[in-house]
């Protein structure tokens, strides 16, 4: 699967309608956006903490109302796109085809899951096009605590040391499906999650030759900032 990263962040704003439009314009296999809950309990697509970096104003994203957020323009860095919005996940949601699928990475805490769980179940989407992926082993847990049949991902990141027996301890111990990661070097590691049962996720690729090798590798999906780039590539 080849998934647009924050959309189609190398053309459009990210973490934007429009840039998950232009992704499956581009063909994506699914998108993955970053998620966070508001003051007033809404989900919102957002990466930082604060909204600085993409909207050129800042607020804090968990001490605002959806009804401030939703006021600052997500495109301020992109001349040639129209203004865009902070959108809900729910708006989001309604950007996915029947035969796609989206990653959503919690970019908080384990107080956005009860929103997190009635947001998918309101959705107009399969429990098969829907996967929940974050950093914190804290937040895989308590999703497949409560929602054992949606399927969540755990992220690694190859700048902090560890080896592979920790890592599939920590696969087992949150009931995750798989494992995101953005290391492209180690087929070993590789190796020893999918022989585990688990799947295979890597980050972010934007070349074809390293694309190549890990689809070689076995990983069940690739996400870049590049969807319609690589796919011409790729296939």
């Amino acid at each position: 699967m080849i998934v647009a990263h924050r959309g189609a962040s190398k053309d459009a704003p990210e973490n934007t309608l429009e840039a998950f439009r232009m992704a499956w314009l581009q063909n994506a296999d699914a998108i993955e956006g970053d998620f966070r809950l508001t003051g007033d309990d809404q989900i919102v697509c957002m990466h930082d903490e604060d909204t600085l970096r993409t909207c050129g104003e800042k607020m804090i994203v968990s001490e605002s109302a959806y009804s401030e957020l939703s006021s600052l323009d997500a495109s301020y860095q992109f001349d040639n796109i129209p203004s865009q919005s902070v959108p809900l996940l729910s708006d989001v949601f309604k950007t996915v085809p029947d035969n796609k699928a989206i990653y959503i990475e919690v970019k908080c805490g384990p107080e956005i899951v009860p929103a997190l769980i009635n947001a998918i179940i309101n959705s107009n989407l399969g429990k098969e096009q829907i996967s929940v992926i974050a950093f914190d082993d804290v937040v895989i847990k308590a999703l497949k605590s409560v929602a054992p049949n949606i399927k969540a991902n755990l992220l690694y990141d190859v700048a902090l040391p560890v080896d592979s027996s920790e890592l599939l301890d920590r696969l087992k111990n949150t009931k995750a499906d798989g494992l995101g990661s953005n290391n492209m070097n180690s087929k070993e590691l590789i190796d020893a999650v999918i022989q585990a049962g688990f799947e295979y996720h890597c980050w972010t690729v934007d070349d074809s030759k390293t694309a190549k090798k890990l689809l070689e590798w076995g990983v069940n999906s690739i996400t870049t900032n590049r969807p319609g780039y690589l796919r011409q590539q790729l296939y």
